[in-house]
């Protein structure tokens, strides 16, 4: 099922990328956890801090950033799975706003 979503996800990111309105009114996906990881930058890294609570802290700071999405793909998976098969649409479009071939084809 999950090379079947990621292969509709390409589909529709080839066919739509990410509309530029989209961008313009929530970011994307990548913005939102660059915003995530300077807001625990500016949190987290002190340079008046010793190195062990600095690596402490990165170490704090590396787990939400992995726990963060993580937890929000694993609800979003559930979810899904329970409206089975509209479902399966739906993850591909969402899915499919992670992959940005067609605007980095632009913009490169």
């Amino acid at each position: 099922m999950s090379v079947l979503i990621a292969f509709l996800s390409l589909a529709v990111e080839r066919a739509l990328g990410y509309p530029d309105w989209l961008f313009n009114a929530i970011g994307h996906p990548v913005t939102w956890i660059g915003r995530l990881i300077s807001f625990l930058d500016r949190r987290l890294n002190r340079a008046t801090d010793s190195d062990e609570i600095r690596r402490r802290q990165g170490v704090r700071a590396l787990l939400i950033i992995l726990l963060v999405p993580g937890l929000i793909g694993l609800g979003l998976h559930v979810l899904l799975w329970l409206i089975f098969p509209t479902g399966l649409v739906i993850a591909a479009v969402l899915g499919s706003a992670l992959l940005s071939q067609k605007s980095l084809a632009e913009h490169v």
